[in-house]
């Protein structure tokens, strides 16, 4: 029994379109890869401005409450001021 002569087959030609679709494909996992390291990043900036908005709420409760403080003493100015206009009436404001 004998067998046919072994023949090595050429090397296929690689199309174009195989390597347009090799280049998408490594250029699909870049683009991956850039999307998860911004969503990582955001995540973070995210919790710093979670803080910052909590400090500021923080620093805008306490100004009101001093504010709060200084309004017996606004209106005593204002009393004040009122009552010199009506004392002194040719005074220019």
């Amino acid at each position: 029994m004998s067998y046919p002569p072994s023949t090595i087959p050429a090397p296929r030609q690689t199309s174009p379109l195989r390597v347009l679709a090799g280049i998408a494909c490594v250029a699909v996992i870049v683009a991956s890869i850039a999307v998860t390291v911004l969503a990582v990043k955001l995540i973070g900036m995210t919790d710093d401005a979670r803080r910052a908005v909590d400090d500021a709420s923080r620093s805008a409760r306490r100004l009101d409450r001093r504010s709060q403080d200084l309004e017996p003493a606004i209106r005593d100015l204002r009393d004040a001021a009122r009552s010199l206009r009506s004392a002194n009436p040719l005074a220019s404001p």
